[in-house]
């Protein structure tokens, strides 16, 4: 049987269009994973899945775009289910990871626990996996990250997600777990698969061998006031060669990475204060030295990802995706969507949101796609 089966629907009377997906997806699944576009009830979908799927863990994420079977899609509502067979579930709702995350350790320890998941195990990399899903415009997922990787003795443990979105809204983010909503948490939901998983980042970013300084931030509001002792819209605009005014315009396509192992984590702004202090995505550090990026051909950079991913599996049985916010609108503006979705379409029981913002192991990052899959890996 299908381990993983993944449907999409933009029919937008709530029952109808959940009616219509179950068609598809397992008819008494372990888990259920849902990713919806504002233009949905998010409350009436939660209450709807919740009677449709009575023994199931049901999880539900607001986003910015939704990914299903064909690919990138919009104003949507696209859905994931779990087979019993694939293992075991348990997800956790946090409902306050800005202020106050640590409070609910220990409610992560049991659910941990309730999997078998050897909190002090060495090769703690082997004991499974979390999907993490917090909420977006509250700054809190580094905090969400730390508290998930405290509960283990050793690093390691694979923790994979996005951040919830509001179709660009800016407004309020929701996460459900189990029929409960939260606007301030997120969701935590540990695996422990009978088959192997595969995670892979794609940036299709390079540098353009500029730098720039971090003089002067606050990481814990994401705000960076100066870099090389100006301020910090200035010197960026300057670095770019357009008017401070305009450069909203440009940062989607020259964002600002840092360097970890030859590769390069996206730090996106996210808006210029009055100041001229910038607003980023993820907490960026006083002191440290970011390259201005330019981006690679979008096209190829998908080819490659999608057969390097793919190569890595004798047999692929789903998988899941978290673009980001910006790549989506980079996507859009460059009518890019056909081309990607046809190498999209062909990984098996895709489904995934853009994000706010995509998480992986220790880190929160920007202008990413991450992609998780479950199947079985060739032998190295």
């Amino acid at each position: 049987m299908d381990l993983i089966r993944s449907a999409i629907t933009k029919t937008k009377q709530v029952q109808k269009a959940i009616d219509e997906l179950s068609f598809t997806i397992h008819k008494d699944p372990a888990l259920v994973l849902f990713f919806a576009s504002t233009s949905y009830s998010f409350e009436e979908l939660v209450a709807c899945f919740a009677i449709k799927y009575p023994k199931s863990q049901v999880v539900g994420v607001t986003t910015t775009g939704e990914m299903g079977p064909l690919g990138f899609d919009e104003h949507s509502l696209s859905v994931q289910s779990y087979a019993a067979q694939f293992g075991k579930v348990q997800p956790t709702l946090m409902t306050d990871i800005a202020q106050y995350p640590i409070f609910e350790r220990q409610k992560l320890v049991s659910s941990a626990k309730q999997l078998g998941i050897p909190l002090q195990s060495k090769n703690i990399e082997k004991e499974g996996l979390a999907f993490v899903f917090p909420v977006g415009l509250h700054a809190g997922e580094e905090k969400m990250l730390s508290v998930v990787n405290s509960i283990f003795e050793h690093d390691g443990f694979p923790i994979f997600g996005g951040t919830a979105g509001d179709d660009a809204k800016f407004e309020a983010t929701y996460v459900s777990v189990n029929g409960e909503i939260t606007s301030t948490g997120g969701a935590v939901i540990f695996m422990k698969p009978t088959v192997d998983f595969y995670i892979i980042k794609e940036n299709n970013f390079e540098s353009t061998g500029k730098k720039v300084k971090i003089t002067k931030a606050d990481p814990e509001k994401r705000l960076v006031y100066e870099m090389d002792g100006r301020p910090a819209a200035e010197v960026y605009a300057k670095a770019l060669g357009v008017p401070v005014s305009t450069l909203a315009q440009h940062w989607s396509l020259y964002p600002l990475g840092r360097k970890f192992n030859n590769e390069f984590h996206n730090a996106s702004p996210f808006m210029v204060r009055e100041s001229g202090a910038l607003e980023f995505y993820c907490q960026v550090y006083e002191g440290a030295t970011l390259e201005i990026l330019q981006p690679r051909d979008a096209i190829k950079e998908m080819e490659k990802t999608i057969d390097n991913f793919t190569n890595h599996f004798t047999e692929l049985n789903g998988v899941f995706a978290c673009n980001c916010i910006l790549r989506k609108l980079q996507f859009q503006q460059e009518r890019l969507f056909g081309q990607m979705n046809e190498r999209l379409k062909q990984l098996p029981n895709l489904c995934g949101f853009s994000s706010y913002g995509e998480q992986l192991n220790k880190s929160q990052l920007n202008q990413t796609m991450v992609l998780i899959g479950f199947g079985k890996l060739r032998a190295e």
